[in-house]
């Protein structure tokens, strides 16, 4: 898989100004009693995508209104019956709600969102989202960071493609981690960083990627990894 080194000056993990990105309290709060409304109309043991996208448009809302605690209840509600309809990409999307809650077992939920956009063909844009998670929370000189964006192009260029808008994010990602992580500043120099850690290499940053999901989640999964693994076909 090739690579090409690029660097436009311009650091991608830049958030935008708080206005341009979050609407105004009063329209966070009509929009969350309106689907809290559609939520009351649903029957209380109804277990359908609706309810889902019911409860994950709450939870964000919640977020953005700074309710951690009551976003987390939402995004684990989602979570519980997304795992039952095996719907991953939005228990997937569920994570993400209880990561961005900020609540103590945040980052054990971003180990569950990392692992089943990773081993499920969701939409690659959520899987390029929670990677880039990992990267944000881990310190700049840690190679987790390098694993994660390595991860997110390998993915990128697989479900996307090489020219793909996603696959180009990505190695943008790579390279805005190469000069955080070692201040790599042109391609001979990144090339030897890349293949120094290996991050060419599938077969080896992909089993660094489990190893730091498996710190975030420890012991206490809230999915059967076996029996999931199981279920996907030698095909997938």
């Amino acid at each position: 898989m090739g690579f090409k080194y690029l660097n436009k000056g311009q650091d991608i993990f830049d958030g935008d100004d708080a206005e341009d990105v979050y609407a105004n309290e009063e329209q966070l709060k009509a929009k969350l009693e309106y689907f809290e409304a559609e939520l009351k109309k649903l029957n209380d043991t109804q277990k359908n995508e609706e309810k889902i996208k019911i409860h994950l448009e709450i939870g964000r809302i919640q977020v953005e209104l700074y309710k951690g605690a009551e976003a987390w209840k939402h995004g684990f509600t989602a979570f519980e019956i997304s795992q039952e309809l095996q719907n991953w990409e939005l228990a997937v999307e569920a994570c993400d709600v209880m990561f961005l809650s900020e609540g103590p077992e945040s980052l054990k939920a971003l180990g569950h969102a990392i692992w089943l956009g990773v081993t499920f063909p969701i939409d690659p844009e959520i899987t390029v989202a929670m990677l880039q998670h990992l990267i944000e929370e881990s310190p700049e000189e840690a190679d987790t960071r390098a694993i994660a964006a390595a991860a997110a192009h390998y993915i990128t260029s697989v479900r996307c493609g090489p020219d793909d808008d996603l696959t180009f994010f990505t190695e943008q990602m790579l390279t805005s981690v190469a000069d955080k992580h070692s201040h790599i500043t042109d391609q001979s120099t990144f090339d030897v960083w890349r293949k120094t850690l290996k991050l060419d290499d599938p077969d080896s940053f992909f089993p660094k990627l489990s190893g730091a999901i498996d710190q975030l989640v420890g012991d206490n999964w809230w999915i059967d990894r076996d029996k999931i693994r199981n279920s996907i076909p030698e095909s997938a």
